[in-house]
């Protein structure tokens, strides 16, 4: 991976400049082949590919960090929610597809990096709701509040808890069962996320920030304004801090944040940075920005 002198630069006069979270080792520009880019990209849990994708485009590219190679994980797979098995080997992701009547159905599929297949979880439905839970033997989904355990190639797979939206509410589903739990009461819930010990849920309400709170809906804790949140650990999230024009996002930046609402900012100062994911260990975060250039950010 090649590190820009700008952005060695960068990194010691700013983002290392006052006490912080954590220590910003290198933010390090992925050099992409030409022709590819992206506005989402999903850290592998060991840090060593990320699958990049772009808005509205259905082509996903597993990048390798080292090199920047790049190949084509599937031309039907949705960037946004993608999501990687622990042990790296299967790539999860949504599918859209529309009936007669104009309607959209979604569906989830997996890719098996090892050998390259591709097949089908769960078909496509008007009632999937956003959420997964994934483990190295399958995924848990949540299809019109009911618990969907779909397996790997055949492996026994358990249900995991899941937290979804269903028509805007925050819904948590564990051992099958799903509750609502709107912790703020009703409003439009977006971006859930488990914690990795599974005690705690990251979202963002509409019009009032970030928040996380315990997974039966207690204890709230604001995070401020934050968007697509994820887990660093079980301590941290990170997600992005962007404004827009109505059309287009003007300014954004990459926001790690602990429990008590201490933020740094770990994204190179200029840069529109958007949709950022962690490596398991809290090492790396992984970004794109409204060029479609992918950074990583190393910490420690």
């Amino acid at each position: 991976m090649k590190k820009l002198l700008l952005t060695a630069l960068a990194v010691s006069a700013s983002l290392l400049a006052s006490a912080q979270l954590v220590e910003v080792a290198s933010v390090d520009r992925v050099a992409l082949p030409e022709g590819i880019s992206g506005d989402v990209a999903t850290l592998s849990p060991d840090g060593t590919f990320a699958v990049l994708g772009q808005m509205g485009g259905k082509t996903l590219y597993k990048v390798d960090l080292s090199t920047g190679a790049a190949s084509v994980i599937t031309t039907d797979g949705i960037a946004s929610g993608v999501t990687i098995s622990p042990d790296g080997n299967n790539v999860v992701f949504r599918t859209y597809t529309f009936d007669n009547n104009h309607l959209r159905h979604t569906g989830i599929n997996c890719v098996n990096l090892t050998n390259g297949s591709e097949y089908q979880l769960v078909k496509p439905s008007r009632h999937l709701n956003a959420g997964i839970a994934i483990s190295a033997a399958g995924i848990t989904a949540v299809d019109n509040g009911r618990a969907r355990v779909c397996s790997f190639n055949g492996q026994r797979a358990a249900s995991m808890p899941v937290a979804s939206i269903n028509y805007g509410h925050l819904d948590i589903t564990v051992a099958g069962k799903t509750t609502t739990i709107d912790p703020q009461g009703r409003g439009s819930y977006l971006w859930p996320s488990i914690s990795p010990d599974g005690t705690k849920v990251a979202y963002v309400l509409s019009g009032a920030g970030a928040f996380v709170c315990n997974i039966d809906g207690s204890n709230p804790i604001a995070l401020g304004r934050l968007h697509a949140p994820r887990w660093v650990g079980n301590d941290m999230v990170v997600g992005m801090n962007d404004r827009d024009n109505g059309q287009q996002i003007t300014s954004s930046e990459v926001i790690l944040t602990n429990l008590n609402g201490v933020r740094q900012s770990i994204s190179l100062p200029g840069h529109i940075a958007i949709y950022p994911s962690a490596s398991a260990d809290g090492s790396s975060v992984a970004y794109c920005t409204a060029d479609g250039d992918l950074y990583i950010v190393t910490l420690k």
